[in-house]
């Protein structure tokens, strides 16, 4: 029989506590990074909550075994929604301003629906990107055993996907202390989702981009193949296969991925 550990029950505490805070408050956006709990107390593994109270997101109801468009283009346009998140560059210098905010969730599946986490943003006055819930899901009907399918983000300069984006996978715990990125979707314990052929299910990366007024998608997978989404089309089309750079030079930013663009 599987056991929840210490760790897990205090959080599953915790997450019952901010939900009957947040329940007697004003309507919620977002959550900031330092309300949320860490799993195992590593400060790596942020835990978000779920689902997103947003009646932008669609309820989807599929037997699907990858993550429906239906609620991945709903959850990216209404993370764009969000303050900070869209078009909010100087345009003189093209930096981002100070109101300009990432925010990170992740997409999940239930026993019953498809979900998304709430989305959750730096700690306060801490700048830079958000850091995506690698601690998983704590869901408010099924706790924390759920497989997480990968995580979104935004970026409000509306730039492309970057080398930092192409690196982030759902991570999986092994033995006591060693976590690891892996390229299909689980849970943190370690318990894989399977398809209806017993497979591994891979998992992808989502990012929204574009100013508010003409917004782009775009998704990836561990093998680097960036697709955009086609609204016209109505589907996914392959842009190129793109490899993360390392840094030139040692504390130096990491450069944009190194692509081969799709031939004509």
């Amino acid at each position: 029989m599987f056991r929840i550990s210490a760790e897990r029950q205090k959080i599953a505490l915790l997450g019952a506590v901010l939900s009957l805070v947040f329940a007697c408050a004003g309507p919620r956006l977002y959550f900031v990074g330092n309300e949320l709990p860490r799993l195992d107390g590593n400060p790596a593994l942020l835990v978000a909550p779920g689902p997103w109270k947003n009646k932008s997101v669609v309820a989807v109801y599929s037997e699907a075994s990858h993550v429906p468009d239906d609620l991945v283009l709903s959850a990216l346009s209404a993370l764009m929604a969000l303050p900070g998140a869209a078009s909010a560059c100087d345009p003189l210098t093209g930096r981002p301003r100070p109101d300009a905010t990432e925010y990170c969730l992740a997409f999940y599946k239930t026993p019953e629906d498809w979900r998304v986490s709430w989305p959750v943003r730096n700690m306060t006055g801490q700048p830079g990107s958000c850091n995506p819930p690698l601690g998983g899901v704590l869901d408010e009907d099924f706790g924390m055993e759920l497989p997480v399918f990968g995580f979104a983000h935004n970026h409000p300069c509306g730039t492309q996907v970057s080398s930092q984006d192409l690196k982030v996978f759902p991570v999986m715990k092994l033995g006591e202390s060693q976590w690891t990125m892996v390229e299909y979707a689980v849970s943190p314990s370690g318990r894989p989702a399977l398809d209806d052929r017993g497979q591994l299910i891979p998992a992808w990366g989502w990012l929204a981009s574009g100013h508010r007024d003409e917004l782009r998608f775009y998704k990836w997978n561990p093998s680097g193949a960036v697709f955009q989404w086609e609204q016209g089309e109505r589907g996914w089309r392959f842009l190129a296969t793109c490899i993360p750079q390392l840094p030139s030079t040692l504390g130096g930013g990491l450069p944009p991925p190194k692509c081969t663009r799709e031939s004509n």
